[in-house]
């Protein structure tokens, strides 16, 4: 769910921060039971190292948040418990100075908004088997006044509630979203026909329309003189012919010229774009999919909805490579604002879901996007 990661992202950069707390005062408030310095610091460096690690994947930019960055946390993770547990090795055990668990645990619970709930429960069994695996390594080489059972318990119970409360979120929101693509899905079936009607009765008048311009008036012309001569061919030779180029230009243009033309029509200021901006020779708009589509309109109701859009710098060129086609996407942001601020990302974020290989450059005032996907 991009669009809803999006909104919760602040929450994970909060999280992020308050995980580097968590293990720089817990370092602090057990500093007599460290035991290796170094191993301290590099504890405390290496969850800074994964906050950042989180930050970077879970970025829209690079959404959705993909598996190698799932498993670049996990192995980050791992590396906090092992520090962790050299940095205090030969100490005491007690119950309160493991706060490595619970650094562990609320990072898995940020990541409930960007991986599947199983994914959780996978990496919070395994963190809790790893925590509690060198909790019992601690117990056989210093004596501990606590029962064994309860430090280990208190080195996996933290690490669980985070890590099943963040799972437990996430299918939470998987039921959600999957009601609502269904809700979605019988809605479009429910007016496909209407908007097909619509869309006949609006070709039907825009030939209506130029009849009546031309033809209509050249017939009743005629009828009320009665009579032919050269002027009357060459005229009739002149409509035809343009009803003929309106016609082929009609069957030219592909459904992202139309789409193109009606956002542009719906902003004020914008008008027209030129018939040059789409460049598809070889008509392979037509190898989107529905999705893809939908995503495309999005992407340019919200460019053209920006406030620094400026029409004479947008291009679409489309060409073919194999069987791929290759997207350049080209338009003039004349605005001070960082993309991520610009409200687009969102829109990045849905368009790299239905394009895996989105790459984006902004050099200012200039935005570039470069897609591909697959033909027939």
């Amino acid at each position: 769910d991009p669009i809803g990661s999006y909104g919760v992202r602040p929450v994970t950069l909060l999280l992020s921060v308050v995980s580097v707390l968590v293990a720089a005062i817990g370092t602090l408030l057990t500093w007599r039971s460290v035991t290796d310095l170094g191993a301290a610091y590099l504890a405390v460096v290496q969850t800074g190292v994964l906050a950042i690690i989180v930050a970077f994947w879970s970025s829209p930019l690079r959404a959705p948040f993909s598996r190698l960055g799932f498993v670049v946390v996990a192995l980050s993770e791992l590396a906090v418990l092992v520090l962790f547990t050299a940095a205090v090795w030969g100490a005491p055990p007690t119950a309160f100075i493991q706060w490595a668990p619970v650094v562990i645990g609320l990072t898995i619970a940020q990541l409930a908004p960007y991986r599947p709930p199983k994914e959780l429960v996978g990496m919070t069994i395994f963190g809790a088997i790893v925590s509690g695996f060198l909790t019992v390594l601690r117990l056989g080489v210093a004596p501990s006044h606590p029962p064994p059972l309860v430090l280990i318990v208190g080195s996996v119970v933290p690490l669980l509630a985070f890590g099943f409360g963040g799972a437990a979120f996430a299918s939470a929101l998987t039921r959600t979203l999957d009601r609502w693509f269904a809700r979605s899905r019988s809605a479009t079936g429910g007016v496909s026909d209407g908007v097909r009607e619509s869309i006949v009765r609006s070709v039907q008048h825009d030939r209506v329309s130029i009849l009546n311009d031309t033809v209509v008036p050249f017939f009743t012309d005629l009828l009320q003189r009665d009579r032919l001569d050269q002027d009357d061919r060459t005229r009739a030779q002149a409509i035809a012919n343009s009803i003929r180029a309106v016609m082929v230009a009609d069957v030219d243009r592909s459904w992202l010229d139309i789409v193109v033309d009606q956002v542009a029509s719906q902003r004020d200021g914008i008008g027209t774009v030129g018939s040059e901006v789409v460049q598809d020779p070889q008509r392979l708009a037509a190898g989107m999919s529905a999705e893809q589509r939908t995503v495309m309109r999005a992407l340019l109701l919200a460019l053209f909805g920006h406030p620094g859009f400026d029409p004479d710098g947008f291009a679409i060129v489309l060409s073919s490579r194999g069987r791929f086609c290759n997207v350049v996407l080209t338009a003039k942001l004349d605005a001070d604002e960082s993309i991520p601020k610009s409200g687009l990302a969102a829109y990045f974020a849905v368009l790299r879901v239905a394009f895996a290989d989105l790459r984006l450059r902004f050099h200012p005032p200039t935005l570039t996007l470069r897609f591909s996907y697959e033909h027939t």
